[in-house]
């Protein structure tokens, strides 16, 4: 049975990349590019090998994933689609057939425009449903003012939140908030090198003397209902020890108290937080640190009581997002979340923090304390969190 390939690759703006077929089958038709999978070659291998000989674009300008397959056989044939974004710039380099970025606005299924009998529509259909590791949502904010505080379309702001695996980060970018996966801070700030303003739930300024004071006690009194969520920041000493066992030791030595189990749990992700930092001078102060649960409270007006744990807390937050973001819902955060393999409020907090960035580059926050210390290192020991709301 013959293998063949199409390749859905999208713009950063959105737009999905297609050539005009100057020969049968389908001469005049829009197609997606692709092509044979030769005998014995593995289906990326023959994805990436007919990307780069229809277009130009390499391995290193997108990461495809294998999105669906189809059997014809009547026809003794199988395709494989490939589908994945473009992380930067490239200059397209046509082989046999022009080639043309669409806007997904086009209609798919018109058959007398796009090869394939309506396939292209069905695919298309099923990114809008289903995501490709990058799960993307319409945000329109015509309509949306809260005290007249309305989403920035025209910044790039990230949001994001600690999941197991790696990072949950949304990003509102063009009128879309975009949906991402990631297992390191690096690659987060490699594919999105240029945006306005960046919020992470992590600890960003360790103290090394109990002299240094943190925010916690001061963002606690914020959300008095829900201090519990914030985690008391063990010592710089402590997220650089050798063991766990040496981590409480060192924060007793250094602070005078230990650090609870949960705290425990995302050790890792401080240290590999500050150590990006500290071999990245130029996000020092720039990547900053902030808090869902102070966020939501901002935004909402007062401190959100239900638990984010259970369906009622999602969805009195996902009410919250949805003053400021049209076509959130429950159902597309939990087929985000089944896709990523995180929880249902990773998501949420992510897009929490993408939101209040949006404000924060807008002036409308406030730093917490109000004149934060400097840890030794150089980074302010601070949360950042928009202003109050409602």
């Amino acid at each position: 049975m013959q293998g063949y390939n199409c390749i859905m690759v999208f713009h950063q703006n959105g737009d999905l990349l297609f050539c005009k077929r100057r020969k049968d089958p389908y001469l005049g038709f829009y197609n997606l590019v692709g092509g044979k999978i030769e005998a014995g070659e593995d289906g990326f291998d023959a994805a990436y090998r007919e990307l780069y000989e229809e277009t130009g674009i390499s391995p290193k300008d997108i990461k495809l994933q294998h999105m669906m397959d189809f059997t014809y056989y009547n026809q003794d044939c199988y395709v494989e689609v490939y589908v994945g974004h473009l992380q930067g710039e490239v200059v397209l380099q046509e082989e046999d057939h022009p080639l043309e970025w669409l806007d997904m606005g086009e209609d798919f299924f018109d058959c007398s425009r796009f090869a394939g009998e309506g396939n292209i529509g069905h695919m298309v259909e099923q990114v809008k449903l289903y995501g490709t590791g990058k799960s993307r949502i319409s945000i329109n904010t015509n309509d949306k003012e809260i005290n007249d505080k309305k989403i920035n379309l025209n910044s790039i702001c990230i949001g994001v939140d600690g999941c197991k695996g790696g990072w949950i980060t949304a990003i509102i970018k063009q009128g879309k908030l975009i949906l991402e996966k990631y297992s390191n801070l690096e690659d987060i700030v490699l594919n999105n090198g240029t945006f306005d303003e960046f919020l992470i739930d992590m600890v960003i300024g360790l103290p090394s003397t109990s002299e240094q004071i943190r925010p916690d006690t001061e963002a606690r009194k914020q959300i008095k209902e829900r201090s519990s969520t914030i985690f008391p920041a063990p010592c710089r000493q402590a997220v650089y020890a050798e063991d766990i066992s040496k981590s409480y030791d060192e924060n007793v030595r250094v602070l005078g108290k230990k650090f609870t189990p949960l705290t425990v749990g995302i050790i890792p992700k401080m240290r590999e937080v500050d150590s990006f930092l500290q071999e990245n001078n130029q996000y020092k102060n720039v990547i900053k640190e902030s808090h869902p649960e102070v966020c939501f409270a901002r935004l909402n007006g007062s401190t959100v009581l239900s638990k984010k744990s259970e369906i009622d807390g999602v969805e009195e937050r996902i009410g919250i997002l949805s003053k400021f973001i049209d076509e959130i819902s429950f159902e597309k955060i939990k087929i985000c979340a089944k896709e990523f393999k995180c929880n249902v409020d990773d998501i949420i907090d992510a897009i929490c923090l993408s939101v209040s960035a949006n404000f924060v580059n807008q002036g409308e926050y406030i730093v917490i304390p109000e004149k934060p210390m400097v840890d030794e290192t150089g980074l302010l020991m601070q949360m950042v969190v928009p202003n109050k709301f409602g």
